[in-house]
């Protein structure tokens, strides 16, 4: 088990079986950690057989195939046909990948073949081709049986309602009674191939679950329309009772439109994650000292250079060597507006150069790329499960024993006044109306589709639960650097009190130990010392002091500026440089000059940020920053103080500018603050939003943590959601996102109750016939798909504003 610690209450855990992180860990009986109970169920099946490795006996007969994948619903689906194609004989390696729906299978052929492997595959239910073969298209091979099948059930309810009508209005004739058997037989037959293309599927289902101990929804269709059919055709041969054939497979169709209709939501919301995959191209053009080559992207390394037209994606992230133009980011941060990138800016994969004709130096290919890596977040937060989702699984999982149960009481007391077969009548209605469908897709659809919404607006969230706990938000609370004022910052000022080191040289020493770090003040001090051309050096050692600064070491080297000799002074290696706040400098016994401490009250007047240097027992010298404040802020804190939110500023800046921000800004601003002091604050239903970078300790505090990403590591902050545009409007419209999501679970898991409690009541006293049950257990469904749905209607950031 692998736990990453990012808070002293919370903990992050990887699943033991597919690697996938989660903040609410399921565990087995040996404590083994799971992300979801499709994985714990895997688990245990994997360990009945357990692995062989295979052992390659000749070189030269190792062979490998890349299958194409078809029936999977889940990573856990992957895991299970990895691991048996490891146990398969001949098999040395198999990696299957459930985004990509392929296996990689590395075997020996003399002992196998392709073949083989694709019947291996076929024989744990899944569909697998070759690659020259057409790949399996699962929702059109679907649709295709959905049609078939509705053809069938169209006859069926055609003659079983002539054969009604014929009994209800005493119609029945001898001279009728054959036409009226050999239709009856017709219904048998055309019954048999909708009970075979839509009703297998759902037959094995539930005859696994069963064998497992853990009933769910197909076992109780299993049981209800195939008793339906069973019954039908033993009162077909014996000529006796009536016949049900229309009532079993208009059951399994109404069922398998119901199951059409998630696998199109479950479509929708996986969107997001395969937009972003999608649209990162699959070939670049790497430039060579003799020629442009077209390679597949895959190929490419870290460092080689490849060139991107204007109207062409950009194939990997990295740093432009040459080249200048207008680049549209959307696909990452849900901006429609262009940004202007020039040399030594960063590009993204999959973002597309508008105008521009740019050479690029590779930083990171496909997974490694941004959007990669926001892909796995995505995917992620899919199986990171919400509170509500957990406990809306806990009462479907106690719905199907609670229906087979309230099923069998039905057949026994139905069976007791009207005989056996209006009993089987009663039970079934009792097992299609208690089926936990609409319950099962109440929560987790709303949610998936509030995530895609979300990432078209550029942002991301690492788990449905963060949608939750941010609805329930009274306070949020900003950080101050990076989050309320512009970036980026610029230097106003430079002074050294130290006769041996000129202002040149203490800016070489402070901006060569900040270039180690990501804070906005820091960049904004290398980014003016390149401006100025002084050569950084190599810190040997540094260190970041969240709120107070950095301290680090230069190696013994003597320190060289433009247009000036030599320094006279060498930093020794033993000598700690100290950078960042006074509270830092007093922390780290540096005395104050009187002229250092004058000037910095100056600057501090002007509404500057100061930032302090010093080493060897004093303070050497000062750096003054500008900031603005960020022309949306007003109209943002407006917006969450009009919803009832309580407003703050939790800042590491000393009082005074702590004061003047509180009546710049019109709300509470707590100064001075420590990483410890912030967490305080941060109450049970406060959110807490920062850059990501400093604010690590608060992010994951608080009950929701949201990072302003400034092109820093998306899986590396320990923010509930990453902001990809740099924007503060995002902030009302997800709290509204978060609200309207949480509205309609509300009303799906209401509905679903309420549905399910009047639906067992009138089952049970005999008042729904079987097709009325199933109809009405589809209608339920559509209900609280088509409610989940309306979240794709929810307007964009953009779209709002405009």
């Amino acid at each position: 088990m692998t736990t990453a610690s990012i808070s002293p209450t919370r903990a992050i855990f990887a699943c033991s079986l597919c690697g996938l992180t989660t903040l609410h860990p399921l565990t087995n009986d040996r404590g083994d950690v799971f992300c979801c109970p499709s994985c714990r169920e895997v688990s245990a099946l994997l360990e009945e057989s357990p692995a062989k490795p295979a052992v390659l006996t000749n070189e030269a007969s190792a062979e490998n195939v890349t299958l194409n994948l078809g029936g999977m619903w889940c990573s856990s689906c992957a895991w299970l046909v990895s691991e048996q194609l490891k146990r398969t004989k001949g098999v040395v390696n198999a990696e299957v990948s459930f985004i990509q729906g392929q296996a990689n299978i590395t075997f020996d052929s003399s002992i196998t073949n392709y073949q083989s492997l694709k019947k291996r595959v076929k024989s744990l239910g899944y569909k697998a081709t070759l690659p020259n073969e057409k790949p399996y298209d699962e929702e059109e091979v679907f649709f295709t049986r959905l049609l078939i099948g509705g053809v069938m059930v169209l006859h069926d309810m055609i003659v079983g309602t002539g054969i009604y009508i014929r009994e209800i209005f005493h119609l029945a004739t001898p001279a009728s009674q054959p036409l009226v058997d050999f239709f009856q037989v017709m219904m048998l037959v055309t019954s048999i191939p909708v009970l075979t293309l839509l009703g297998l599927p759902i037959l094995r289902a539930g005859f696994a679950s069963l064998l497992r101990g853990q009933p769910n929804i197909h076992t109780l269709i299993t049981i209800g329309a195939f008793s339906a059919f069973g019954l039908s055709v033993r009162n077909l041969i014996t000529g006796s009772g009536g016949l049900y054939f229309d009532t079993a497979t208009m059951l399994i169709f109404l069922v398998s439109i119901g199951r059409w209709l998630e696998m199109q939501a479950h479509a929708s919301s996986n969107k997001a994650v395969a937009k972003l995959l999608e649209q990162i191209p699959d070939k670049a053009t790497l430039v060579t000292g003799e020629c442009d080559k077209t390679i597949n992207a895959s190929d490419l390394k870290p460092g080689m250079r490849v060139r991107v037209k204007p109207g062409e994606r950009f194939p990997v992230d990295g740093l432009i060597a040459l080249g200048e133009g207008d680049v549209d980011e959307s696909l990452l941060t849900g901006e429609p507006k262009p940004v202007t990138h020039r040399d030594g800016d960063a590009v993204q994969a999959g973002t597309i150069s508008l105008d521009g004709s740019f050479e690029v130096i590779t930083t990171a290919v496909g997974e490694s790329t941004t959007a990669g890596k926001i892909s796995r977040l995505l995917h992620e937060a899919l199986w990171n499960r919400s509170p509500l989702e957990r406990m809306a699984d806990k009462f479907s999982a106690w719905m199907t024993p609670i229906a087979l149960a309230l099923a069998a009481i039905a057949f026994l007391i139905w069976n007791y006044f009207d005989g056996a077969e209006k009993g089987l009548l009663v039970a079934l209605s009792v097992l299609l109306i208690a089926c936990p469908c609409a319950l099962g897709l109440a929560t987790p659809l709303t949610l998936w589709l509030s995530l895609g919404r979300a990432a078209e607006s550029g942002v991301i969230l690492r788990s449905t639960a963060a949608l939750e706990h941010l609805a329930k938000v009274s306070k949020i609370f900003f950080d101050k650097t990076g989050t309320l004022s512009q970036l980026p910052m610029k230097v106003q000022g430079v002074i050294s009190d130290q006769l041996s080191v000129s202002s040149g040289q203490f800016l070489q020493v402070v901006a060569s130990i900040e270039n180690e770090s990501e804070h906005p003040v820091a960049k904004a001090i290398v980014e003016y010392a390149r401006a100025q051309n002084i050569e950084l050096i190599k810190p040997t050692s540094f260190k970041a002091l969240p709120a107070l600064g950095v301290i680090g070491a230069l190696p013994n080297s003597q320190l060289v500026t433009p247009n000036s000799q030599p320094a006279t002074f060498n930093l020794q290696l033993a000598n700690q440089i100290a950078i960042g706040s006074s509270r830092l400098m007093s922390s780290q016994g540096l005395t104050m000059p009187q002229n250092i401490s004058q000037q910095a009250e100056a600057w501090k007047e002007a509404g500057q940020v100061v930032v302090y240097a010093g080493w060897d027992g004093k303070v050497v010298g000062l750096i003054g920053l500008g900031e603005t404040i960020r022309s949306e802020v007003f109209d943002v804190m407006r917006q969450l103080q009009s919803r009832g939110l309580e407003l703050g500023v939790l800042t590491g800046d000393e009082a005074r500018a702590g004061t003047r921000w509180e009546k710049t800004l019109g709300i509470p601003v707590h100064a001075a603050l420590s990483p410890d002091e912030k967490m305080q604050y941060l109450a049970e239903n406060a959110a807490m939003v920062g850059d990501g970078i400093n604010d690590g300790p608060a992010l994951a505090a608080a009950a929701v943590g949201l990072a302003m990403n400034h092109g820093t590591d998306v899986a590396r902050t320990a923010a509930d959601i990453v902001l990809m545009r740099d924007d503060l409007r995002v902030v009302p419209w997800l709290l509204d996102l978060s609200r309207e999501a949480m509205k309609r679970v509300r009303q799906n898991l209401g509905w679903a109750v309420i549905y399910n409690l009047v639906g067992v009541g009138l089952a049970m006293a005999g008042l729904l016939q079987p097709v009325m049950s199933a109809l009405a257990m589809v209608i339920s469904s559509v209900f609280v798909t088509a409610n989940a749905m309306k979240m794709n209607k929810f307007p964009l950031l953009d779209e709002e504003k405009n």
